[in-house]
């Protein structure tokens, strides 16, 4: 690619009297990120608003189903192009422009580059002629060497992306949200409301699971492997924390310690969970649809299952929604996830969206996980972390009677910012009503869950961060469950477009 600095043919130049532009570009500034693809000159970028210009005309009357007719369409248009020009393009240069043009009018411009990256967490475009920033793992912020040069081209690259749900940003609805084909997750605004913003959560290929999180140090193996018995012994939990902490990558993962034969029900207003089972059911809320999540949770009273997700909990129905499913009893553990800074702030929050005190109770652990900043001195360098801060056992409130107040907790593990490392909050387990539950579930002693939690947190040290998705899960399991016999190897389809895992095994 880095030949195309000393191109030896060089595209004619044209008027530029037609409107239709490429309204974005590959720059030359200063950025901490590099879009994999060399900028084009004028003469190129007229080249490509011809090639788009022709495209447009002629596909109208003929049939283009996918990306690859599009590619063989402009692989046509290039070569007539090219013939009425008289120019001898070397094949590189053409394969450019040919990668060009499609992102153009099929994909997403430049931000095919940026989706294609699997280290990248979030894209965000802040406005028109202000180049695109993203968020790497383990970097941060970082600004690229692209932007959007004109507002009607950022319009068109949204409105492409949400053409699956058949949505529109317009200037009578500026706001648009929506789920991309692979399940990352978009918002976009548009003047009045913002100067064009776009921002793509996306949706991690390769999943998390429960080894990476000891090896990125969110959790230690210690703390896995209790959750792994309390799930064990059907807690219920919620998994609370500030925006882009990782909570519902971290629900994914703890679903590993289920076992697979189980049936899970999965109700949500955005599709954000994939769970490794086959025998899953996906709900999702709609208000536009008049389907609220509270007759989804009624519904699933009738669907036996024997684990229910609510997905995220934000507002007064979530959370209802959410105890409903604990305090009636229909699963044998309900989950969900929370935006709240600790265990104490969860309860209260909760409160305020009209929970009652009496059934906050139902709720038997609180993890909380946040992401924070971990400043070097002797470096004199920053990094933003995800760290497991609290989990919290739910505890009656001193005064039994009292069925105003609010719940109790118990910590069982804390974080520590001198070891960064997640570590038991006391020294025994005796005062844990979920330890005895846990204790019951496995037919041993409060003496004996010490010496099981060891052997569990040395099992997942062994496990190795390198491994697939599925081999980890099929390594809990095999551990797990004396009879586990490997789940079928089919894909599993998931509703809405929404990615699940291919195999549970791939």
């Amino acid at each position: 690619m880095g030949s195309y600095e000393e191109r030896k043919v060089r595209v004619p130049a044209k008027p530029k009297q037609r409107e239709e532009q490429l309204g974005w570009e590959i720059g030359n500034w200063k950025c901490d990120y590099r879009v994999g693809m060399p900028g084009l000159s004028e003469e190129e970028k007229e080249a490509v608003a011809e090639l788009t210009e022709k495209f447009r005309d002629e596909s109208r009357h003929a049939e283009i189903e996918g990306k690859e007719d599009v590619r063989r369409e402009m692989g046509r248009l290039l070569a007539g192009y090219c013939a009425e020009n008289g120019i001898e393009m070397e094949k590189a240069q053409a394969d450019y422009l040919l990668r060009v043009a499609v992102a153009h009018v099929y994909g997403f411009s430049a931000l095919d580059e940026l989706l294609s990256d699997p280290e990248l967490e979030e894209i965000a475009v802040t406005g028109v002629g202000v180049p695109v920033f993203v968020y790497r793992r383990g970097r941060g912020w970082l600004k690229t060497n692209c932007a959007f040069g004109s507002g009607e081209a950022l319009v068109d690259v949204m409105n492409k992306m949400a053409r699956g749900i058949g949505r529109r940003i317009t200037l009578q609805s500026p706001r648009l949200n929506a789920v991309l084909p692979d399940g990352s997750r978009l918002h976009a605004s548009i003047p009045p409301i913002s100067n064009y913003e776009l921002t793509i959560r996306k949706f991690r290929r390769n999943p998390i699971h429960v080894a990476d999180l000891i090896a990125y140090r969110t959790f230690s193996a210690e703390a896995l492997a209790f959750l792994w018995l309390a799930m064990q012994a059907d807690a219920s939990l919620m998994i609370a924390g500030n925006t882009a902490s990782g909570k519902t990558s971290t629900l994914n993962a703890l679903f590993q310690f289920v076992p697979l034969s189980e049936r899970v029900l999965v109700t949500e207003e955005t599709p954000e969970i994939n769970v490794p089972h086959e025998h899953q059911v996906k709900l999702l809320a709609s208000a536009e649809l008049g389907v609220p999540m509270k007759e989804l949770v009624a519904d699933s009273l009738r669907m036996r299952p024997d684990r229910v997700i609510v997905g995220e909990a934000r507002t007064a129905e979530e959370v209802g929604a959410l105890l409903e499913t604990i305090t009636s009893g229909q699963a044998r553990g309900s989950y969900a996830t929370f935006h709240a800074q600790s265990g104490r702030e969860v309860l209260v929050r909760m409160r305020s969206l009209g929970a009652l005190p009496i059934d906050l109770q139902s709720l038997d652990l609180i993890v909380v996980q946040r992401r924070m900043m971990r400043y070097d001195l002797k470096e004199r360098k920053g990094q933003e972390v995800r760290r497991c801060t609290e989990i919290n056992e739910v505890v009656p409130p001193a005064n039994m009677g009292d069925e105003a107040k609010l719940p109790g907790l118990r910590m069982l593990f804390k974080y520590n910012a001198s070891s960064d490392s997640v570590v038991p909050a006391a020294n025994s387990w005796n005062g844990s009503a979920l330890a005895r539950r846990a204790c019951e579930s496995l037919g041993i002693s409060i003496k004996e869950f010490g010496t099981e939690l060891a052997r569990r947190a040395e099992f997942l040290s062994g496990l190795e961060a390198s491994l697939p998705f599925g081999e980890v899960t099929r390594e809990i399991q095999r551990f797990s469950f004396a009879d586990y016999e490997e789940a079928a190897s089919k894909p599993v389809g998931a509703p809405l477009g929404v990615p699940f895992f291919n195999s549970v095994f791939e």
